[in-house]
């Protein structure tokens, strides 16, 4: 059987190593928006589509890695610009009981010049949390601490930037803003000898608080979350 209508997989964002291991990749072209003109009779008489760049190449791009050996250390990575042409809006981490820490980075590729706010800002944040994930399939914790009562059974850390487009008169797209920086941490637990708790450490700020769901001939459970701003990089 031939291959040749097999797809394969990109780094687009380019974090694949011999312990980080690239497993799904996608890149599909950002969907134009549809202009119509109606005439007299309010019926369409011509249409336009707008909202690529001039080549028309501007793709939203996942990847997604896994930690199959060594160490992650997750505070040396920075989400927005990650290279020319390549703007990283999203990227989060999950561990979980029984699977390889996962890293998931959502974007824009082929983008146009990104413009930052001034000369000493640059289009980057930096994760600030010294977070270290092990190549082991097991649930880890992030920037937060758990009852000992209690065992995790999985893990999210997340960063996120939002991406603005800036068009011409044509609706072309010539420029592209980062802006934002928002970070997301949770996860689940199982009671064990006491209630859920966890506690997340200075700075964040707690959205959900854990409670117990309440199963029939089920263990305990209880999920919660916090989160907090990022700041822009500077310019060195």
């Amino acid at each position: 059987m031939s291959s040749t209508n097999f797809g394969a997989l990109t780094d687009h964002f380019g974090y694949a190593s011999a312990d980080l291991i690239l497993v799904e990749s996608s890149a599909v072209p950002v969907a134009r928006s549809v202009e119509r003109a109606e005439d007299d009779a309010g019926d369409y008489a011509d249409i336009h589509t707008h909202g690529q760049n001039a080549a028309g190449d501007l793709k939203d791009a996942t990847n997604v890695y896994e930690l199959q050996s060594g160490t992650l250390v997750i505070d040396t990575l920075d989400i927005g610009e990650s290279a020319a042409g390549a703007i990283a809006s999203n990227m989060s981490w999950a561990t979980s009981n029984g699977g390889w820490p996962r890293m998931t980075i959502t974007g824009q590729i082929n983008t146009e010049t990104v413009v930052a706010p001034t000369a000493l800002l640059l289009n980057t944040w930096s994760i600030p949390d010294a977070i270290t994930l092990t190549g082991q399939k097991k649930a880890q914790v992030f920037d937060f601490a758990v009852d000992a009562g209690t065992r995790l059974t999985d893990s999210t850390y997340e960063a996120g930037v939002e991406i603005t487009p800036t068009t011409n008169g044509l609706g072309i797209v010539v420029a592209h803003g980062v802006s934002g920086g928002q970070l997301t941490q949770g996860g689940t637990v199982t009671r064990i000898t006491a209630a859920p708790a966890w506690s997340p450490t200075a700075g964040w700020e707690e959205v959900q608080i854990p409670g117990e769901e309440e199963p029939q001939a089920g263990y305990h459970t209880a999920s919660f979350s916090a989160e907090k701003n990022m700041d822009r990089d500077a310019a060195p």
